[in-house]
């Protein structure tokens, strides 16, 4: 097809059609993305939570975004490093999408992690935050995003990180306004084999 799109003479159609094209191919691997996460987990260890959180706080802020890391220097828990670094990702590309700034800040106590990820854009409604949980779900009018923007996999692909996690993930509005995606995750968890 995009061989084909090549050779439309019309400059204006054949870019709407590579646009289409390239938004396509986006989908698929957004997709795909999506349904290899629900099928292989990967091993859980002991890992550094608050230098991965600082690791994503560098990358946003090296991109020109405005991301601030509140928490411990150092902060072990067992985890699955990749799949947790994603997780939180997902989430702050969401907050630098909706908000002008972006805060990451760790709490540990005895038996859980709290990460919170805040940002100060227009929050999601009550009637929403449930939904905005499902996959291919995209934000109300407040948060909607343009048509390249995304195919509401990220913040469902964060979810089910979590829950394989034996956490929690809960969306809770921000004062005066804002979102405030809370990852509550056990310090220590049992290793389990993924479904095959």
């Amino acid at each position: 097809m995009r061989l084909r799109s090549e050779f439309i003479e019309d400059e204006a159609h054949r870019s709407r059609m590579l646009d289409d094209l390239d938004q396509m191919r986006s989908m698929l691997e957004s997709v795909l993305s999506f349904l290899r996460n629900d099928r292989k987990l990967e091993a859980m260890t002991l890992v550094d939570i608050a230098s991965n959180l600082q690791l994503v706080t560098d990358q946003f802020a090296d991109m020109g975004h405005k991301v601030a890391y509140d928490g411990p220097e150092h902060a072990m828990a067992t985890a699955r490093p990749d799949d947790l670094h994603r997780s939180v990702t997902n989430l702050v590309e969401n907050a630098v999408r909706f908000g002008a700034e972006a805060t990451i800040r760790l709490k540990m106590s005895r038996d859980t992690v709290t990460i919170d990820i805040e940002d100060d854009g227009p929050g999601i409604s009550d009637a929403r935050k449930d939904a905005m949980l499902e996959p291919f779900v995209r934000g109300d009018d407040a948060r909607n995003m343009d048509e390249a923007a995304g195919f509401g996999l990220g913040l469902s692909i964060a979810h089910a990180i979590v829950l394989a996690h034996s956490g929690e993930l809960s969306l809770n509005d921000r004062r005066p306004h804002g979102l405030i995606v809370r990852i509550e995750l056990p310090i220590h968890q049992q290793s389990r084999q993924a479904a095959a």
